[in-house]
């Protein structure tokens, strides 16, 4: 086939008019840098969760059972009173048997869901692990969601929950009444509980009541010292509170989002974790089955994973726990 040169050039003409450029100064070509983790604009710590002893579980419910104490006009005791104790030579002492009480909480299921499709897990492969990724998260929200139950869990309300400490706790009770909590309601809740045997360990609050009490323990300071510091040593400007050397032994001080942090009423909760008694510490959890990853049939293209953990919250000896309820507002 015979083409006219002449014919060829305005084919040209016409291919370079029908493509326009624009001269744009200090362009770069340059690739996007997508990091490879998500940035979680969320909440992740679980402060109370991840200082709780745990333990294995089996069943379908955990049972336990609770040694109280034996009331005294000498004090308490497990069983015998000091008045019943001292016997004569070749007799028995006047003894009384310690008391329990038969303690069961069936296991609750909590969890969360990850539906990836197939054609999101394979648009990201040069990317990032989508299905990994969503697990991790999932993962993180599963522990946010025990955190809650921990503190505020209800099985009156909705009775696949398990009961929380401010469920649990009712022997050692403060009511506010609506006022800002003061030191001394906390140093007498604490005094209570270690004249039953405990040992406070922790203090839970939200982050509003945690501000109060940082300022409540510096006005009692006249003079702050940096320890192992010359005169001229520079001082940080503010005190984080983490620890409290109360007058029934040292404290952790945890704030909790989970806990009112506006200007309604709310909880403070003294926990002793760490005391161990015959089954297991004061408090912990009792796990059938800890936080897993499990892979479900694909449901269409889709990859399907629930995350959960089989588990309930067991408080062997409620003596040893209080709390303040209907904290008001600072002013």
């Amino acid at each position: 086939m015979f083409f006219n040169p002449q014919t060829i050039d305005r084919a040209i003409g016409d291919i370079q008019k029908a493509i326009g450029s624009i001269d744009v100064d200090g362009l770069l070509l340059v690739r996007e840098d997508l990091q490879a983790e998500l940035a979680i604009m969320a909440p992740t710590d679980t402060p109370v969760r991840n200082r709780l002893n745990r333990i294995q579980g089996n069943g379908k419910a955990h049972a336990w059972y609770q040694l109280t104490p034996t009331v005294a006009t000498e004090g308490l005791f497990l069983g015998t009173a000091p008045s019943n104790a001292f016997f004569e030579r070749g007799g028995l002492p006047n003894a009384t048997q310690a008391s329990y009480k038969y303690k069961s909480a069936p296991y609750v299921s909590l969890g969360d869901m990850i539906v990836v499709s197939f054609f999101d897990q394979m648009a990201g492969a040069t990317y990032a692990d989508v299905k990994k990724l969503q697990t991790k998260i999932k993962m993180i929200n599963t522990a946010l969601i025990e955190e809650w139950a921990i503190i505020n869990g209800d099985s009156a309300a909705n009775p696949l929950q398990f009961d929380g400490l401010l469920k649990q706790i009712t022997s050692n009770t403060v009511d506010a009444l609506g006022a800002p909590f003061e030191l001394e309601q906390l140093t007498a809740l604490m005094q209570k509980i270690t004249l039953v045997g405990g040992k406070p360990q922790a203090a839970v609050m939200s982050y509003r009541d945690n501000q109060r009490f940082s300022s409540e323990i510096l006005s009692s300071y006249y003079r702050l010292f940096q320890a192992g510091a010359g005169a001229l040593a520079d001082v940080p400007a503010g005190v984080a509170i983490t620890k409290w050397v109360s007058p029934f032994g040292t404290i952790d001080i945890i704030g909790s989002r989970f806990l009112p942090n506006t200007g309604v009423t709310g909880d403070i909760i003294i926990i002793d974790d760490k005391t161990v008694l015959d089954d297991g510490n004061a408090v912990q959890m009792v796990d059938l089955m800890p936080i897993s990853s499990i892979d479900l049939a694909l449901l269409q293209t889709a990859y399907r994973t629930i995350i959960a953990e089989f588990t309930v919250l067991q408080m062997t000896c409620e003596a040893f726990q209080g709390k303040i309820v209907n904290v008001g507002t600072p002013a």
